[in-house]
């Protein structure tokens, strides 16, 4: 479920300055938002792939084609508003990005629902629903756990990747009613785990104790990424971290989202967790080598090799 997808316009320049003017050396644009990058990124591992969200206006349009050109299931609901643009220019020089996020469009409670409803029918025993990204304006806070809790009735994996409040209230459905029927995974970076704990998580041994606390108060996979440090799976009968393959960094930006991406299509295909966390890693770290949020298959399958996955 990508509730707020986005137009990402990638616009180059070798030298990034700000309050200057800046010329561009290159430009694309590309169906984006962190719901389409891990729609991407799975179609790129071969996984079959339906994508549920909001769509409006022209931009709205460029959504559903770029699907259409993924091979995408469009299952977006159609709405009022239109649909964002994301600027991000990145330096070539040093590869960093900055970020332009608008909030999105305005959407309504009668959209909300025809998107619950489209997902509630779709969802079948063994999927993997993935709920991740921005909450657009009108959304109702805890959408991310009411889709996630939907599809653990139905005995689906739910992947949730969200922040903030939304991610507080995705921690607290879970603290109230266990993973259900199905498994839920809860994969935050170590940033937005700490912003709702009111913690510093940067030391990896904090994230750990964050994580297995979390873990025993909820009965929910914890996932957390954290930059450098690679990442940490904490989960029934696993507890595991992985490190983060080097490449020449590109563009970064996505690379959360590719990392989201080789998690759910190696869980859909029932991959054991040290498995799913070694695909997760190479591919968030191919995604980095790419301009645009992408990755290259051969090369995650490359990177697969130089990842280190340890038990706790």
């Amino acid at each position: 479920m990508c509730p707020n997808p986005a137009l990402d316009r990638l616009q180059v320049v070798e030298r990034f300055t700000p309050f200057e003017v800046n010329r561009v050396v290159d430009v694309q644009s590309l169906p984006g938002g962190k719901g389409m990058i891990v729609c991407r990124g799975a179609r790129r591992l071969g996984a079959a792939v339906t994508a549920h969200g909001f769509v409006g206006g022209f931009v709205g349009e460029v959504i559903r084609r770029g699907c259409e050109d993924l091979g995408v299931a469009d299952r977006h609901v159609q709405i009022l508003g239109d649909t964002r643009v994301t600027p991000v220019v990145i330096e070539r020089a040093t590869g960093r990005s900055t970020v332009l996020n608008e909030r999105g469009p305005t959407v309504s409670a009668d959209e909300q629902e025809q998107l619950a409803a489209g997902l509630a029918a779709a969802v079948r025993l063994g999927d993997v629903v993935v709920s991740t990204g921005s909450l657009p304006p009108g959304s109702a806070p805890d959408l991310h756990a009411t889709i996630a809790r939907s599809a653990l009735r139905r005995g689906a994996t739910a992947l949730v990747d969200a922040h903030g409040d939304a991610l507080a209230r995705v921690i607290d459905d879970a603290r109230e009613h266990g993973p259900g029927d199905g498994l839920l995974v809860v994969k935050p970076n170590a940033h937005e785990l700490g912003g709702i704990l009111g913690r510093d998580l940067s030391d990896p041994a904090d994230l750990l104790a964050a994580v297995r606390d979390l873990h025993g108060l909820t009965g929910a996979t914890f996932v957390v990424t954290s930059g450098a440090f690679g990442s940490v799976w904490v989960g029934a009968g696993a507890q595991l971290t992985a490190d983060s393959p080097v490449v020449d960094t590109v563009n970064a930006t996505g690379s959360g989202d590719a990392f989201l991406a080789g998690l759910a299509v190696a869980l859909g295909r029932g991959e054991d967790p040290a498995a799913a966390l070694t695909q997760a890693a190479a591919m968030g770290a191919a995604n980095a080598a790419s301009l645009a949020p992408d990755v290259d298959p051969d090369l995650v399958t490359k990177l697969r090799e130089h990842v280190t996955v340890t038990a706790l």
